[in-house]
């Protein structure tokens, strides 16, 4: 067999799963034409992409047997065999398609991708957005299926009823944005679409409401059940492990913190230090989002100048409001990757409205706005988003599962990066003064106790109630931010240690190369590589950016 065999199996594959998740065809770029279609709302989806997962895995095997793989190629077979471990343990051991009942969480990431990225006229977007938006009554329907006699988590009913609540208004926000960029036909096809689709969205929340009286209070993974996840994961380490390097650094980034708050304000507590970078703010929010705007333009090019990272010509990165519907799971900042295969690489930087417009000096003072346009955009998640997609697309398999409500596998090497450019961008002079080393060091506090919650919460050893307390005590946050940030948590077990535990595995792993490579080590190559393989699990990443470096 030539290359090509294997190729052409694997192409062949990949479009027979496309037919049965076009949403993550959306989410890749491959619009026409998946953008037309949702995809089955009930369990169906899962045992479809499983059996199929299945066949495509000993087609795969069985014609890598005859043809010397590249290395990609071989890191998109066990890609695909992560995918298959990650569907049975969603399917069988942690089985979030009937425990959380938000049917309109994927709906409403595929609107808002559509709406927001100008990858085809917006006629063509507005008239895929009609076609899904009237298919909405019988995805709910089969979505409700799933939960025949079964006892969804309430506090995850609790969510669906907030997102539920809030789609209708999304909705009549698509169609305002449509007035006067589409004919008139097509405008009166999606106004009447979307009022067929609110009267389904009161059948939901009816729905929602109802099904509260039934719904179970623990949410909680469990011990075993965790362990079985970071073993799959690859990690290394168990989650006694992990719990301990989180109470280290807990305790570590504290004492730090307070030794650069006592240089910020001499004699005065962490609090007035706090307060006195909180009051270095922009006035309004529309002025954050410019300044987010500015300071991810001058970290892109103190990278180009400082040879940190290779950056990617031709990308674009929009800050923007997050949606009123993500608000309640994103309180304060996050990205959305560009697609994998959009002719021009477009990502969404949504930054969170505070609640109280006298939080805004809270998340969004300057130093904090410095710190997370590292972290998101440059040399963050967009960049390392862009390199990322320029690899080949079997090495995103399983994130392409994880987007069907199953657990995370691979955000230890995505959010680690993330948080290790915090640092080293640090290190190499960026902003370096003391309210940004503040700002760092207290977002190191905060991904240490995400650490310490994440595990209590998964093994079910805090209550809700005690995780946000601590989220308050611990980091400073307020308790509208704490409380959606652990909310979170019950939904993604073992997702929120990855921030700091991937920045540990990354310095780690930079140091053993440093050491195995002395003087040919080189630091912007191996960023490159890094962000290159970055969405693939650690293990697979290290094995990847190893091999590369020999």
């Amino acid at each position: 067999m030539s290359t090509d065999s294997y190729e052409s199996a694997n192409e062949e594959m990949f479009k027979r799963f496309l037919a049965i998740n076009p949403d993550a065809a959306t989410g890749l770029g491959l619009h026409d034409p998946y953008d037309m279609d949702l995809a089955n709302g009930g369990f169906k989806r899962y045992k479809e992409t499983l059996d199929l997962f299945l066949e495509w895995h000993r087609q795969a095997t069985r014609a890598a047997k005859n043809e010397a793989l590249t290395l990609d190629q071989k890191m998109g077979l066990k890609c695909l065999e992560m995918g298959i471990d990650v569907l049975k343990f969603s399917i069988d051991d942690y089985p979030m398609w009937k425990m959380s009942p938000d049917g309109l969480d994927i709906p409403g990431s595929l609107f808002f991708i559509m709406l927001t990225r100008d990858y085809a006229p917006y006629e063509q977007r507005a008239a895929a957005m009609s076609s899904r938006i009237s298919q909405l009554p019988r995805y709910l329907e089969e979505f409700r299926a799933r939960f025949r006699g079964a006892r969804p988590v309430k506090l995850w009913t609790e969510i669906a009823i907030e997102t539920c609540e809030e789609i209708p208004g999304f909705l009549k926000f698509i169609s305002a944005s449509s007035k006067g960029r589409v004919p008139d036909k097509l405008l009166s096809e999606l106004n009447k679409n979307i009022a067929i689709a609110d009267e389904e969205l009161k059948e939901q929340l009816d729905w929602l409401n109802h099904l509260l009286d039934r719904a179970m209070v623990n949410f909680p993974m469990g011990k075993k059940k965790f362990e079985k996840l970071l073993r799959m994961r690859g990690l290394g380490m168990n989650s006694d492990q992990i719990l301990a390097l989180g109470e280290k650094y807990l305790a570590e980034f504290k004492q730090e913190r307070t030794k650069i708050a006592a240089r910020i304000a001499p004699g005065k507590s962490v609090e007035e230090a706090a307060k006195i970078i909180a009051g270095n703010c922009p006035k309004t929010f529309e002025q954050a989002l410019k300044a987010t705007v500015d300071e991810m333009e001058k970290a892109k090019k103190f990278i180009i100048e400082n040879r940190i990272a290779t950056i990617t010509p031709g990308a674009i990165l929009k800050v923007i409001e997050t949606p009123a519907f993500m608000a309640p799971i994103l309180p304060y900042a996050a990205l959305f990757m560009p697609s994998k295969f959009d002719k021009v690489q477009e990502g969404a930087y949504i930054v969170t409205r505070p609640k109280d417009p006298r939080d805004l000096g809270k998340n969004l003072n300057f130093p904090a706005i410095t710190n997370t346009a590292v972290h998101e955009a440059f040399p963050g998640h967009f960049h390392q988003g862009v390199r990322s997609n320029a690899k080949h697309w079997m090495l995103q398999l399983h994130l392409m599962v994880e987007e069907m409500d199953t657990v995370r596998v691979a955000t230890e090497t995505i959010e680690g990066w993330a948080h290790y450019c915090e640092k080293m961008m640090y290190d190499h002079g960026y902003e370096a003064n003391d309210p940004a080393a503040y700002e760092m060091v207290n977002g190191a506090v905060w991904r240490a106790w995400r650490i310490i919650v994440d595990i209590k919460l998964a093994r079910g050893e805090i209550a809700l109630e005690d995780a946000v307390k601590s989220g308050m005590e611990e980091v400073g946050m307020t308790k509208d931010g704490a409380l959606a940030e652990v909310k979170r948590y019950t939904k993604t077990p073992g997702q929120a240690l990855s921030y700091m535990l991937g920045r540990h595995l990354i310095i780690e792993f930079r140091r053993e190369m440093e050491k195995r490579l002395g003087p040919r080590f080189d630091e912007l190559r191996f960023h490159d590589l890094v962000a290159d393989y970055a969405y693939m699990p650690f293990h697979l990443m290290r094995e990847a950016v190893a091999e590369s470096m020999k």
